[in-house]
């Protein structure tokens, strides 16, 4: 059986300068639905925030089937900060 791969280039569906939680929104839409392997094209994306990462990173928690591709350094960076944060108990510090 052949497994499909559904690509999505994120420059096109957000833009290469991605600053806000909500557009994780925009990704969440694109791949509801998919059957099949999910891949998320960064090439040509050369931003994206914390915030913005933080939830790309709650989608790819909820499925095994998404993987990322044309990543910089920078966005490579950003998502492994982020998620070695989500996995660490946030810690309160009393004054």
């Amino acid at each position: 059986m052949e497994v499909m791969e559904k690509i999505f280039k994120v420059s096109e569906l957000i833009g290469t300068d991605i600053r806000s939680r909500s557009n994780a929104e925009i990704i969440r839409g694109a791949i509801d639905g998919v059957k099949g392997e999910i891949v998320l094209d960064f090439s040509g994306v050369s931003f994206i925030s914390r915030s913005f990462t933080d939830e790309l990173c709650a989608i790819m928690e909820q499925s095994d089937k998404i993987r990322l591709s044309g990543t910089t350094d920078f966005v490579k960076s950003m998502i492994e900060t982020v998620a070695s944060g989500r996995t660490r108990k946030r810690e309160r510090h009393k004054e």
